[in-house]
């Protein structure tokens, strides 16, 4: 009855082990993938990162150029800009006055 009693508590103790090891198996694959992904978000954030930043300084550069040539425009064409400006003016005036 002792063997029988024995050779049942090893038998526990082996499946006890057993779902131990696959437990950490699991704990180890999780935290592998779990590594993985994280390398992956991080690289792709500083990729976007990147992008934003060579959009920002080509805005920027654009945004100069624009500057400069409407300035430009304007030193070499005075009564023309004033005139541009004073009809765009009315447009917007006549587009957001309510008619009746």
């Amino acid at each position: 009855m002792a063997t029988a009693k024995s050779t049942t508590q090893s038998k526990a103790h082996d499946k006890v082990d057993q779902a131990a090891e696959a437990a950490h198996n699991g704990v180890d694959s999780a935290s592998a993938a779990a590594a993985k992904s994280e390398e992956r978000i991080e690289e792709v954030a500083h990729q976007i990162s990147e992008q934003a930043h060579k959009m920002a300084d080509t805005a920027k550069q654009q945004s100069e150029k624009v500057t400069n040539v409407v300035g430009n425009y304007a030193k070499e064409h005075p009564v023309k800009t004033v005139g541009i400006a004073f009809l765009a003016g009315a447009v917007a005036a006549g587009l957001l006055c309510k008619r009746k």
